[in-house]
């Protein structure tokens, strides 16, 4: 076949096809170019899915009448003027290749007006070819109008899905936008129906209360950023209450652009270590603040994704922003009590289900018969403290005296029971800092051999034994890791193990890290190796006994084995700590309670275990008073 120039208007279909995928990439690019335009109020309007109709009205600044045919040109644009520009871009759009590439799969009708002008101007186009232009009357701004998508492209139309399955990515792409634009009041309706609307005004509280309902937006945390800094992040972190069991309720923007990066999503998810369970998702919608000139925004060609210069700045200031927030931010978590009559067989619900569900309406729009599948998803689920509510009081130090804390609490070294093993407590006598959030407590006792009961300022708090003594003994032997002071037990013969070729190598190349944990391993051959020590918080729970080499491949398997956003040394400690502790079923003293409990409140994060299940729940007076009939 001989080379040869292909057509106009075949160039353009295929151009489209890089831009447009479906009736949502419309709705993108469209929504772009009018917040380029300084748009505040938008409102989106779609058919069938949007393979009817696509109509994007806003109130920005139009387009004048004598540049409207020109718009549709590939290529046209007034965001950059040469290639010296293409550093540093500010704007959504720059290519000029949004709209051509609408109107060559599409029938398209746009109506605009600059302000300063009495009247507007219309054009239609048929698929790439224009057929109207006059002046018209309209309000200041741009309205587009899109129909009849993929009409002259069947292939590219039995690609799409169903109606539904198009409305619900449109309503995902208005969700995102009305939370990464804030400032923008927002509405999309389907066929006749509301299905989103945003206030507007540059609160982003109350687009998450739009998109997600009021419940969410009260356990939302503010995460602040420095705005002084050449790179912050600040926006929204959700309490660890409100995780997910997906990736999608990341919503991640850099200087107001919505991008779909791995890798910072990867840095969120890796902030939220220890304070979720495996397998759950943080919800979170942030700002990443960068010199422009660090970003390149021409690197995909829906504009979904960004290189930066300094990566490794960017995904720090991240991690560093969001735990920071979740570290200040904690409380004891709300126990789920279930409804007082939930049916013979039926699933236990939250008591405030009722109140969540009617709360979380409040932001739709009347004559819609549901909210978003979202709103009704976080009113069910989200039970974090209300936002505003004040911090219960922090913990007291050993020294202190406080009638509410029972009798006096006894050293570890005279328990005499696997707590008394070195777990890091601090020395009698430091003071525990002030940034703590656990109630003054009183131990009443245990609970089935499993949990520790206890008294508080306001209600009753269960204490898991396992969760909590893991706690301690994680950051215990992290610190000591970190200082090689991690204590070591001599076995009394070396033993011998064999190896696969597997765990051969991972040995061999961890080594070194191994000893910092307390193993003394060296190789014994090619398919052997031999241990002389091991941790001694094993072995005071039993974890020797001559077979100190076969437990050390299960403890690197057990490691390997968990979630892959964390290290494999972090896995590592996660297994120690979860092997050493105090276990469900085993039998404690009040003073040995009292003891963990003083141990807790100690350590930096004290409200999850190192992977990210509570420690401690919190029944409240209110709600025991309302069980009992006394409210």
């Amino acid at each position: 076949m001989s080379i040869r120039r292909l057509s106009e208007a075949t160039a353009s279909r295929i151009a489209a096809g890089e831009v447009i995928e479906r009736p949502a990439s419309v709705v993108k690019e469209l929504v772009e170019n009018s917040l380029d335009a300084g748009a505040t109020r938008i409102d989106i309007e779609v058919r069938d899915g949007g393979m009817r109709l696509i109509s994007i009205t806003d109130n920005g600044t139009g387009i004048r009448p004598d540049e409207i045919a020109l718009a549709f040109e590939r290529f046209a644009t007034s965001k950059i003027a040469d290639d010296s520009e293409l550093t540093g871009i500010r704007t959504l759009g720059f290519r000029g290749e949004a709209l051509p590439s609408v109107a060559s799969v599409a029938h398209v009708e746009a109506v605009s007006r600059v302000p300063i002008r009495d009247s507007g101007v219309r054009i239609v186009l048929n698929y790439g070819r224009v057929v109207i232009q006059e002046p018209a009357a309209a309000p200041p701004g741009t309205t587009v109008r899109v129909s009849d998508i993929f009409r002259n492209v069947p292939a590219r139309l039995k690609f799409l899905s169903s109606p539904g399955t198009e409305l619900a990515r449109i309503q995902h792409l208005a969700s995102i936008l009305a939370l990464v634009y804030p400032h923008v009041a927002f509405r999309l309706a389907s066929d006749g129906a509301v299905r989103l609307t945003s206030p507007g005004g540059g609160d982003r509280l109350a687009a998450i209360a739009a998109v997600y309902g009021s419940k969410a937006a009260q356990a939302m945390l503010a995460v602040e950023g420095d705005s002084t800094a050449a790179f912050s992040v600040s926006g929204l972190a959700g309490s660890p209450e409100l995780a997910r069991g997906n990736r999608t309720y990341i919503t991640l923007s850099v200087n107001g652009r919505w991008v779909q990066s791995r890798r910072l999503q990867f840095a969120v998810e890796q902030a939220y270590l220890g304070f979720l369970p495996e397998r759950r998702y943080p919800v979170a919608v942030l700002d990443v603040r960068a010199p422009f000139e660090d970003i390149d925004v021409n690197v995909h060609p829906a504009k979904a994704e960004v290189r930066f210069l300094r990566e490794d700045i960017v995904f720090a200031e991240i991690q560093r922003a969001i735990r920071r927030t979740l570290t200040e931010g904690a409380h004891v978590r709300p126990l789920r009590a279930p409804s007082a009559n939930p049916g013979i067989g039926g699933k236990a619900h939250h008591q405030d289900d009722g109140a969540a569900r009617r709360s979380a309406t409040t932001n739709a729009v009347p004559g819609d018969p549901a909210t978003t599948p979202e709103q009704r998803l976080f009113a069910t689920e989200a039970t974090w403290p209300i936002r505003g509510q004040p911090l219960l009081s922090p913990a007291s130090g050993p020294t202190q005296q406080t009638p509410t804390t029972g009798p006096a609490v006894h050293p570890a070294s005279e328990i005499g029971h696997p707590l008394s093993s070195q777990t890091g407590g601090a020395p009698a006598g430091k003071p525990i800092p002030q940034r703590q959030v656990l109630p003054v407590l009183r131990v009443v006792g245990q609970a089935q051999e499993t949990y520790i009961l206890c008294e508080g300022p306001d209600g009753v708090y269960l204490i898991d034994q396992h969760a909590a003594h893991e706690r301690v003994l994680y950051e215990d032997i992290k610190r000591r890791s970190a200082a090689r002071s991690v204590e070591s037990q001599p076995l009394l013969e070396p033993e011998a193990f064999d190896l696969g070729p597997a765990h051969a190598s991972f040995i061999e190349s961890h080594l070194e890290t191994l000893s910092t944990l307390g193993f003394v391993v060296e190789p014994f051959g090619p398919k052997t190796a031999l241990v002389r020590a091991i941790p001694k918080l094993l072995v005071d729970r039993g974890h020797g006994g001559g077979k100190a080499g076969e437990w050390l491949l299960r403890l690197i398997d057990e490691s390997a084995e968990r979630g892959r956003t964390d290290s494999w040394q972090d896995r590592l400690l996660y297994t120690m700590a979860c092997h050493a502790s105090v276990r469900a079923g085993q039998k404690l003293t009040n003073d040995e309670c009292r003891e963990l409990i003083r141990q807790l409140e100690q350590v930096e994060q004290p409200h999850t275990c190192p992977h990210g299940r509570p420690t401690m729940l919190h029944l409240n007076s209110g709600h025991l008073e309302r069980e009992f009939g006394r409210r």
